[in-house]
């Protein structure tokens, strides 16, 4: 399974996509949420999206990224508690280093913020075979076994398939409301 999303700072919200997909990325099933930009509420936006596809046959939920929807974020240790099946998140450049700084400016809760986002720990560095650097952080799966399955999953590139199908779904969804000239609001 895995999550993605897409947003434009405009829109005020962003389109969270899942996918549950088979081992060699044959993708079965979508589902669709909605988060707040800035908001508090990705970890529930990604915890609708694995509730509607959820099966004993999913081996781990994937991630494009746990700081999300302009420093919003998915907690993936609540995922992993939740659902009790391993979570890896995974960061697909050099991760920035001035997220406190950004925070501390930009929201009243801060204090609150950073804690949530400090508890999601620092990414692992991980070297496929085909010489990408990934960075992952996991829960229910040990690191390297997160960047093992990821590394499994790749098509085209650095990104595993599944992860890349639903930021496309993402990004499809999200231009699909702006057609429509749906607007949501806050965030739903």
């Amino acid at each position: 399974m895995a999550i993605a999303e897409s947003f434009r700072l405009e829109d005020g919200f962003s389109v969270y996509a899942g996918v549950r997909a088979t081992r060699d990325a044959v993708v079965e099933d979508a589902a669709f949420a909605v988060a707040k930009l800035g908001g508090a509420d990705g970890t529930d936006a990604a915890e609708k999206i694995v509730a509607a596809l959820i099966r004993p046959d999913v081996s781990i939920i994937m991630l494009d990224g746990c700081i999300v929807s302009f420093y919003n974020w998915i907690d993936g240790e609540a995922l992993y508690a939740k659902f009790q099946k391993p979570v890896a998140c995974y960061v697909f450049e050099e991760p920035e280093g001035r997220v406190e700084e950004a925070v501390r400016k930009l929201f009243p809760d801060w204090p609150d913020r950073l804690r949530a986002i400090e508890k999601l720990g620092s990414p692992t560095p991980y070297y496929t075979k085909a010489g990408y650097k990934i960075y992952v952080r996991s829960w229910g799966i040990d690191p390297i076994y997160a960047g093992k399955a990821a590394e499994l999953a790749m098509k085209l590139g650095k990104m595993p398939e599944p992860l890349r199908v639903a930021r496309i779904m993402a990004a499809g969804a999200r231009a699909l409301l702006n057609t429509l000239g749906l607007r949501l609001v806050n965030g739903h």
